[in-house]
C-alpha cells in the first residue's frame, strides 16, 4: 500500500513482468547464483539479477499486474484530501496492488503537461519523434498522442511514438491501450529490449527526438563503494556466498570496474570535492576522518552513456524521487528494500535478503544526476562547441507551467498534482536545436 507522509510518497512497486525480450544486459539469476559461488558478483549485477531476472527475479516472479486506473479520476467530485486518499486506498484494494505512477493517478493531465512541454520546446521544422523508457501500460503514450492529436493536429500527422520495453507483457498492453485509439495506431509502436543496451536502439540516429522516463531511475541498479577515510582508495562491494551459511554476504575489493570508476570520477570532478558525501551525517564523517559507504548510480551512468551515443540529439525529460523516507538501510542514497506479504508491506533490512521476492528502489540525486547527464554528452558530442540546456525543478513547479492545475482541484481546493509526490523532482536537458 502506498504511504503518505507530510505530502511525500513511499511506494513498494508493483510486479507484472511476466515476460521479458529484447538483451538484458546484465547478469540472469542462473549466473547470480553460479557466480555467487566462484567469484561472486558486483552489487549492481546482483541487484539486476534480483529485480530483473526473466524468470525468478521480482519483476518476473511476481504475479500483480501493474496498475492501470480504467477511467479518469474525476477530482472535481472527491471533497479533499482525506477523501482522495481513501479513494486511492479503495482504488489499490480494488486491483490489489501497492503502486499506481502520477502518469496513471492524475491521467490525462500529467500526460497532457508533458505534451504542452514538449509542443512548446520542440524543432518545429522536423517531424516530431518520442521515446519513452519503462511505458507501463500505454497511460502516458495515450494521453500525449491524444494531447497532440487535439491541440496541434499539424504535428499529429507526422509524429512517431515509440515505447522501449524490457517486459513482452507490459509491451502487450501497451499495444492494446494506445491502439484503442484507431488514428494513433500509425504513430505508435514498441521496440522490445533493454534501454541500456546499444542493440536495442539500432543504428545511431542524430534526428532531433525526446526520451521521456517516468519512475525508472528508482530501479536501476546501483554499485555500493566504501573507503576508511577520505585519503584511502575506494573499495568496490561484490557479493558472495558464505561457504559455511550458503548466505550471500558483502566482499570489500580493491577498485577495477571501469564503469564504477567513470561514475565516482563525474561525482569527485567539481571544485575537488565529492558530492558523494549528500547528508550532515556523511559531511560530519569526512571532517572527523570516518569511513564512507556511498551507493553510486551506476546503473543510471550505463543508461545515460547510451542514450547519448545512440540518440546524440535528443531531449531529455524524466523524473523521480529525490528521497525516500524511512530509510534504514546505511549508505548515501541508500534504498529501500520492501516486500508485500498478506496485504502489508515488510521492509528489509539488507538488499542482500532480496531475490525475486521484493523490490529495490532508490532516491535519485538530481545534482549527481545533472553531472552524469552532462559527462555522457560531452563523451558523445559531435563538436566541442554542442551545447545543452538543463534544468531540475519540482514536480509541483513543472505542473504549474506545463498543466491544467484546475482539472486535479478536489472540493475544497486541495490540488494531489501540486501537494502530492513532493519528495519528485524534473530533470529536463535539451541541446540548443
Amino acid at each position: 500500500m502506498i504511504r503518505l507522509r507530510n505530502g511525500q510518497v513511499r511506494c513498494q512497486k508493483p510486479a507484472g513482468h511476466v515476460q521479458f525480450c529484447g538483451v538484458a544486459g546484465i547478469s540472469t539469476h542462473e549466473a547470480a547464483a553460479e557466480s555467487t559461488e566462484n567469484k561472486g558478483l558486483l552489487v549492481r549485477d546482483y541487484i539486476h539479477s534480483a529485480l530483473y531476472e526473466p524468470h525468478k527475479g521480482y519483476f518476473a516472479a511476481k504475479s500483480n499486474a501493474v496498475g492501470a486506473i480504467a477511467e479518469p479520476i474525476r477530482f472535481d467530485r472527491i471533497p479533499g484530501r482525506a477523501a482522495y486518499n481513501e479513494y486511492l486506498s479503495k482504488l489499490y484494494k480494488q486491483h490489489d496492488i501497492a503502486w499506481f505512477t502520477p502518469v496513471e493517478v492524475f491521467q490525462p493531465w500529467y500526460g497532457y503537461a508533458v505534451a504542452e512541454y514538449i509542443l512548446r520546446t520542440m524543432d518545429p521544422s522536423a517531424p516530431l519523434k518520442i521515446y519513452e523508457v519503462g511505458g507501463g501500460t500505454g497511460t502516458c503514450a495515450n494521453n500525449i498522442l491524444t494531447y497532440f492529436k487535439l491541440r496541434a493536429p499539424n504535428v499529429y500527422k507526422s509524429m512517431t511514438y515509440t515505447s522501449v520495453e524490457i517486459s513482452a507483457a507490459l509491451a502487450k498492453k501497451q499495444k492494446a491501450r494506445v491502439e484503442t485509439v484507431i488514428s494513433h495506431r500509425g504513430h505508435f509502436m514498441v521496440n522490445c529490449g533493454s534501454a541500456s543496451d546499444a542493440r536495442t536502439w539500432g543504428t545511431v540516429n542524430a534526428s532531433p527526438c525526446y526520451i521521456i522516463m517516468f519512475e525508472v531511475l528508482d530501479n536501476l541498479p546501483h554499485d555500493l563503494v566504501y573507503r576508511e577515510t577520505p585519503k584511502s582508495p575506494w573499495l568496490e562491494t561484490w557479493v558472495v556466498q558464505d561457504q559455511t551459511s550458503k548466505n550471500y554476504v558483502e566482499e570489500r575489493r580493491p577498485l577495477q570496474d571501469p564503469l564504477i570508476k567513470r561514475c565516482l570520477d563525474v561525482t569527485t570532478a567539481v571544485s575537488g570535492t565529492s558530492s558523494l558525501v549528500a547528508s550532515a551525517k556523511s559531511s560530519l564523517s569526512r571532517l572527523l576522518h570516518l569511513a564512507e559507504l556511498s551507493w553510486i548510480p551506476t546503473g543510471c551512468l550505463q543508461l545515460l552513456e547510451t542514450l547519448h551515443r545512440m540518440r546524440p540529439n535528443m531531449a531529455l525529460i524524466t523524473s523521480d524521487f529525490s528521497s525516500l523516507p524511512d530509510v534504514t538501510i546505511s549508505g548515501a542514497r541508500a534504498p529501500i528494500v520492501a516486500s508485500k506479504e498478506n496485504g502489508e508491506t515488510k521492509d528489509h533490512s539488507t538488499y542482500l535478503e532480496a531475490m525475486g521476492n521484493a523490490d529495490i528502489f532508490f532516491p535519485t540525486d538530481f545534482q549527481l544526476l545533472e553531472r552524469l547527464d552532462h559527462y555522457s554528452a560531452t563523451l558523445f558530442a559531435k563538436t566541442e562547441t554542442s551545447e545543452r540546456i538543463s534544468t531540475v525543478v519540482t514536480s509541483a513547479e513543472f505542473m504549474e507551467q506545463c498543466a491544467q492545475v484546475d482539472k486535479t482541484k478536489t472540493l475544497d481546493g486541495f490540488n494531489p498534482l501540486l501537494e502530492d509526490y513532493s519528495n519528485t523532482k524534473f530533470y529536463i536537458n535539451l541541446p540548443t536545436f
